[in-house]
């Protein structure tokens, strides 16, 4: 019954991405996808829940480096501690419904420095819902 129900989520939210189909010449991408569900690489503008490494809570604004039906990847001025909870409002500029938000929840499973002195943020999305 999971399974039934988490395909039918993802095949839900990829109505609302669009997102381009693969390469027919895999061997001419330089990196080979390995995430289940494909990526789009847009920077889409959301809000930001949670609580950080120090135990507090934050909300900011911002907006996230890419999304799929099961994860999306932002950046955060501060760290996240893994398998913590998030939570996003996401507004959807483009795809087949244009200008749709989504509230939705996930669980941070990586967090990284980058050069930037930001930290990258990994979050596996474990429920959603159009506003």
């Amino acid at each position: 019954m999971q399974a039934n129900f988490e395909q039918r989520v993802d095949y839900a939210l990829e109505q609302h991405l669009q997102i381009s189909q693969p390469s027919r010449y895999p061997r001419l991408v330089k990196r080979r996808e390995r995430r289940s569900d494909p990526r789009l690489a847009h920077s889409f503008p959301a809000r930001v829940w949670g609580v950080d490494i120090e135990h507090e809570a934050f909300g900011l604004d911002g907006a996230l480096d890419n999304i799929s039906a099961s994860g999306l990847y932002l950046r955060m001025p501060w760290q996240i501690k893994s398998f913590s909870e998030i939570s996003l409002v996401v507004h959807l500029l483009s795809g087949p419904n244009e200008g749709a938000t989504a509230a939705i929840k996930g669980r941070v499973i990586r967090d990284e420095p980058e050069k930037c002195g930001k930290r990258g943020v990994a979050v596996m999305i474990t429920e959603y819902c159009f506003l």
